[in-house]
């Protein structure tokens, strides 16, 4: 599955997720601009930010993001999104509100998180 294969509310949960795993944190590094970029790619850049100012404005707060999240069902989406939103927060650091919220994410869509070691 790609990323383009996702529903228009499965890509929101996307974009939503990169804005809390990227951005949050007030600082982008460079490892990070390459891992969203990768997305915007994908998606599109037009959809991207378009998607990007809708999570803005409908999950200003946390609670609401994550009453949103429970409403994605499909397993293979849940599973793409959390690994892609997995890989941004583990290209540099995973502070501990980011690793919190994700594993919050994953017991919620019932994802389990298995880190590949690359050779």
């Amino acid at each position: 599955m790609t990323l383009n294969e996702l529903s228009r509310t499965e890509k929101l949960a996307l974009v939503a997720l990169t804005e809390v795993a990227v951005i949050s944190d007030r600082t982008i590094t460079d490892n990070e601009v390459e891992q969203v970029e990768a997305i915007v790619d994908e998606l599109g850049e037009d959809l991207f930010h378009e998607l990007a100012e809708e999570a803005e404005g409908r999950f200003a707060e946390r609670s609401a993001l994550k009453e949103f999240l429970k409403t994605i069902t499909r397993p293979e989406a849940r599973e793409l999104i959390c690994g892609t939103v997995l890989s941004e927060t583990l290209a540099d650091t995973l502070p501990h509100e980011q690793a919190e919220f994700m594993g919050w994410l994953a017991t919620e869509w019932k994802v389990p998180i298995t880190i590949d070691s690359a050779p």
